[in-house]
């Protein structure tokens, strides 16, 4: 209501009151919006704005309580997304253009995104959102001095198909016109996009500081792919990078990592991939570390999920050397109930080699660190959203005692034991070294937390 009392003063002049004869007087009919659309007549308007403002009249006067109850009702029954609509009519019947209104930050913020949608749809391969803004704005800067007055802002903006009302164009004007000097920088405005578009890149016009957060809706929309192949989701995206990478030098530039993210099943339009692409181009050289790439996507994992996987890896870790060889896994891994096994496809050791292959992949010495550990399981961890089933599925996989509710291991056997005063219970098998269970066992494998 801050822009109905402004149209007050305008009217009033200090005054406590105005004869309805002026306020009617002073009325803009015509310049109402629904005249100008051409939805109604000029005539008709002005005859409704008589007919309500009439009620609110005492001795021929309207006071400012009167003027303003006047358009608390009409804002009442005007609904949330038809503010501007409201605005610009108080604007236009009174005769406010070009007065300053506020704007709040939300609204601002999804001006600038409108802005920025309809400049990223304009800008294409290697160029960045702000040469093509650059180019937009330097076509309506008649002078060339390197700055454009507000009208020449507006139209350059009517020319993106951005027509805004003109108080939010000002809002937008105003917050990039730095010096108050009514002219706006547009290699500076250039430089805003730029830097949104690349992901805050900070080779790009370092001297520009604009943050903005990653872009997340394509992030999550590769993630959902991935995650509908499950523990190998991300691990095949990046068995397809490195079969790509001819050079090793672990970095993919445009037209490869378009093509192994379509290998990999993912399809991005190319304004998302260059939103993507251009955000993991760290140093703007038009290449991309995959490595980056894929931390990027799956993130890291929890202090639970990290310390259940240290958990598995300390039990596989017979002799406490801080490393798992071969050995270890295959006593830990049961081939025979994989597929290929069974029909003689392939052999033990065959299954072995490639089960090794999915942590065994920095140096290939049959051995498996920490860090190689982890980072395979950082990729599975990406494909599981609970905390609780990430629990469940290493207790089980692992043969890990504990775990609470549904989420208590089920793959260790469990066996009835009678006390010797006929009370029974069920308990877990005591294990053997070689994770196997039974209830003869000496002594108690299951690594516990």
């Amino acid at each position: 209501m801050s822009i109905v009392k402004k149209a007050w003063q305008k009217l009033s002049q200090g005054a406590a009151s105005v004869s309805f004869e002026q306020l009617v007087a002073q009325y803009n009919a015509p310049a109402h919006p629904r005249v100008t659309s051409r939805e109604k007549r000029a005539e008709t308007v002005m005859n409704d704005f008589v007919q309500l403002m009439s009620e609110k009249v005492q001795g021929g006067e309207i006071s400012e309580e009167a003027f303003m109850s006047y358009y608390a009702d009409s804002n009442a029954v005007t609904p949330v997304d038809k503010e501007n609509y409201f605005i610009t009519t108080i604007l236009k019947t009174w005769g406010l253009e070009g007065t300053a209104v506020t704007v709040n930050s939300a609204r601002l913020a999804e001006l600038e995104d409108i802005i920025f949608e309809k400049i990223r749809q304009r800008t294409h391969g290697a160029d960045d959102e702000g040469k093509t803004v650059r180019k937009i704005f330097k076509h309506f800067d008649l002078d060339g001095f390197g700055t454009i007055c507000f009208s020449e802002f507006t139209r350059a903006l009517e020319s993106m198909g951005c027509a805004f009302p003109e108080f939010e164009s000002r809002a937008i004007f105003a917050k990039y016109d730095k010096d108050n000097n009514a002219k706006l920088d547009y290699e500076e405005f250039s430089a805003w996009f730029a830097i949104r578009g690349s992901g805050n890149n900070p080779n790009v016009n370092p001297v520009f500081g604009v943050k903005r957060e990653p872009p997340n809706q394509v992030l999550q929309k590769i993630l959902d792919t991935l995650k509908k192949r499950g523990a190998h989701g991300i691990r095949g995206l990046g068995i397809v990078f490195r079969r790509m990478d001819n050079n090793g030098d672990r970095k993919m530039d445009r037209n490869e990592f378009m093509w192994g993210l379509r290998e990999n099943g993912h399809t991005l339009s190319p304004s998302e991939f260059e939103r993507i692409f251009k955000y993991f181009d760290k140093n703007n050289d038009g290449k991309v570390s995959y490595d980056e790439f894929l931390v990027g996507i799956r993130g890291d994992m929890n202090e639970r999920r990290q310390a259940l996987c240290m958990l598995a890896y300390k039990k596989l870790d017979r002799d406490g050397s801080g490393l798992v060889d071969m050995n270890d896994i295959a006593l830990a891994y049961d081939v025979t109930q994989h597929p290929k096994f069974k029909t003689g496809e392939m052999s033990r050791n065959d299954i072995l080699t490639e089960f090794m292959a999915q942590w065994d992949r920095n140096v290939r010495d049959g051995k498996v660190t920490k860090e190689e550990w982890l980072d395979y399981y950082r990729d599975v961890s990406a494909s599981i959203d609970e905390d609780d089933y990430f629990e469940l599925m290493i207790r089980n996989a692992w043969h890990l005692a504990g775990g609470e509710g549904q989420y208590e291991n089920t793959t260790i056997k469990r066996h009835l034991v009678t006390d010797a005063d006929g009370s029974q219970r069920v308990e877990m098998m005591a294990g053997h070294e070689d994770f196997s269970y039974d209830k003869n066992a000496a002594n108690f494998w299951g690594a516990e937390v």
